[in-house]
């Protein structure tokens, strides 16, 4: 049985933006939810191999009025030994210091560009904005996971 008492008021304000930005392209649809959540400050946490794409989000929010942090997941120079033993020397993935750098702009909406899928968790967990995810890194099946479920002939 459905239950509205489960959602605060900010749950409902954002079931609100949600509703009145559907059936958008996804890059409308997060204007539009942005402007009815009255968000300014836009943070994009983005892979190292998606940057230049990123690059141009953060280029066409910015067009339409927000501030925009970008993060790539290696700009903080850790290395692979410093968390994984065994994994070289080359630099790693840090998450967690994406999250920190988006967290100290004070972002009100956090972005998802394709981050892996386990550093996307921890990128969500440590993230203290609400976290949307605008591409999903798949290169196996052309960043479209749903070409994995379709009948091949589809």
């Amino acid at each position: 049985m459905a239950d509205g008492m489960l959602y605060s008021e900010e749950d409902k304000k954002q079931m609100k933006a949600s509703f009145l930005a559907l059936n958008k392209s996804r890059l409308r649809e997060l204007v539009n939810y942005a402007r009815q959540m009255e968000y300014s400050r836009i943070g994009i946490a983005s892979c190292f191999s998606m940057y230049k794409y990123a690059l141009l989000l953060k280029e066409k929010l910015e067009q339409e009025g927000f501030m925009v942090f970008l993060s790539h997941c290696k700009e903080s120079g850790l290395k692979n030994n410093d968390i994984m033993e065994g994994c070289g020397t080359g630099p790693s993935c840090d998450p967690a210091h994406q999250a920190e750098y988006l967290n100290g702009a004070q972002t009100d909406l956090n972005i998802n560009f394709g981050l892996c899928l386990g550093h996307g968790l921890i990128f969500s967990a440590k993230s203290r904005a609400p976290v949307t995810t605008f591409v999903v890194k798949d290169f196996a099946a052309e960043h479209n996971p749903l070409r994995e479920l379709l009948p091949e002939n589809d």
